[in-house]
């Protein structure tokens, strides 16, 4: 009985193996046909018609664009059975590339996975304008092809400024051509209308200047070298380029050449803005040290004397002072991003002497340094942490600390210059034990915030004994 009772499961189980090998459809969908062109510009919308055969339902029809083995564009055509589909395949204009052949795989895929592709080829021509537009502020301007610079065009014009953010527009070309935009810092093909040009120059007012464009190379002019005060950087590397000048107080400064200059951190200390994109330099006469860095987009800028950082002088009290800061005797649970330039975040200074930060020589002795709250001074001190910056006369070492005395804090929030506005914000305390060597730090009363986005302006006045440290809210 037990052996009939075996035979009776093996005899079942080889019944639903075969019942699920009837159910299961292997179909692999087929290209009965497809149809595009066999010449094709850059920037054009091929159509590409397309028949698939098939009983299994269908997933996608995907198109792709190959140039040099390379996949440089692709389509998806939405598909859910056999039949008949039509769609265009943008033929991407791409710099530096030369005519030539190309291939455009269409691949069918159905619900099971299986699939189905063809290569089909194609030969690729950069076309030649026979003009492009340049779109500004001011009004578009006609760009005429270079005689004896096949895809080059220009216009020369008596442009309302010197400052001229732009975007360049092809016209359609061809059958299936598409009008699209040139923009961007770094120029490249189907930019938005918010991504322009910034074309710049150096010119009278008044007189002409001329805008050029590559449609093969995608380079422009004009373009001012990265320059800061009228001085330009020499070329970068690895981000940084430095320049070493005299500069004067009240000093009109502009900063030019640098693409993306919105984005970068303007050190307030040493510049004050003057609203139309030029900048007063705050510092007294003498030589500094402008670093643009790229990476961390900021200029650090510091006192010098002769050739090497400026060092504090006691009995002339000129030179540099130099701020650092971070966590102070006690950790707490603070964190330890509490102090840096251009921001806490980006490049914390955390007791590195080699990140010690400039405070700007205002004459008489007397120096500042403007500090943001939440951005690149620390916000506030928690129960049981001490964090605060000091004061030193070396440029790039803890070995000489200033002495402080706290003559003017502020009171209650965001801060007041009178006791009657409530508890202090800030309090002067010794920094124990750690690589600052036991310097005094001006640190937030534990548990009092500072207030995000504030501005705090630490004055120091080297010709007293012990320095005086006096703090305002801007």
């Amino acid at each position: 009985m037990r052996r009939k009772t075996k035979l009776f499961l093996l005899l079942g189980m080889s019944s639903a193996v075969y019942a699920c090998k009837e159910d299961i459809q292997i179909d692999t969908p087929s290209i009965a046909s497809y149809q595009t062109v066999e010449v094709a510009y850059m920037g054009d919308s091929i159509p590409v018609d397309i028949t698939v055969d098939g009983a299994y339902p269908l997933n996608t029809i995907k198109t792709t664009f190959f140039r040099n083995d390379e996949r440089i564009a692709e389509g998806i055509i939405p598909a859910n059975k056999a039949g008949i589909y039509h769609s265009k395949l943008l033929v991407p204009f791409i710099k530096d590339i030369a005519d030539g052949p190309a291939e455009i795989q269409i691949m069918v895929k159905n619900k099971n996975f299986n699939y189905t592709t063809i290569m089909v080829p194609i030969q690729i021509t950069r076309p030649k304008f026979p003009y492009l537009t340049l779109k500004t502020a001011y009004g578009d301007y006609k760009m005429e092809p270079v005689p004896g610079e096949p895809y080059k065009y220009a216009v020369t014009e008596a442009f309302p400024n010197t400052k001229l953010n732009a975007l360049i527009e092809a016209p359609p070309y061809g059958k299936n051509g598409n009008s699209f935009l040139f923009g961007g810092a770094t120029i490249s093909a189907y930019a938005t209308n918010k991504d322009s040009i910034p074309f710049q120059i150096v010119r009278a007012p008044g007189s002409t200047f001329t805008v050029s464009f590559d449609t093969r190379s995608f380079e422009a002019a004009p373009f001012l070298k990265p320059s800061f005060g009228g001085i330009e950087f020499p070329n970068f590397a690895n981000n940084i380029a430095v320049i070493e000048a005299e500069f004067k107080q009240n000093q009109l400064i502009g900063l030019d050449g640098i693409v993306d200059i919105a984005n970068w951190w303007i050190n307030p200390s040493f510049l004050s803005n003057n609203g139309d994109g030029t900048y007063k330099f705050r510092a007294i006469d003498g030589k500094y040290r402008i670093t643009a860095d790229q990476a961390l987009k900021y200029f650090k800028i510091e006192p010098m004397a002769g050739d090497a950082l400026a060092n504090f002088d006691p009995v002339r009290k000129t030179g540099g002072v130099w701020v650092n800061g971070g966590i102070g005797d006690s950790d707490g649970s603070a964190p330890k991003e509490r102090f840096g330039i251009p921001s806490m975040a980006a490049n914390p200074s955390l007791w590195n002497p080699q990140k010690n930060v400039a405070m700007a020589p205002l004459g008489n002795g007397v120096y500042q340094i403007k500090l943001i709250a939440g951005q690149n001074l620390f916000l506030s001190n928690v129960s049981g942490s001490t964090v605060g910056i000091s004061f030193y006369q070396n440029s790039r070492s803890f070995d000489n600390y200033f002495a402080l005395n706290l003559v003017q804090n502020l009171y209650g929030s965001p801060g007041q210059p009178t006791s009657a506005g409530g508890t202090t914000r800030f309090e002067l305390k010794t920094s124990i034990g750690n690589v600052s060597k036991d310097a005094p730090i001006i640190s937030t009363v534990s548990n009092r915030t500072l207030g995000a986005n504030r501005t705090y302006v630490f004055t120091l006045d080297t010709k007293v004994s012990p320095a005086a440290v006096t703090i305002t809210l801007e």
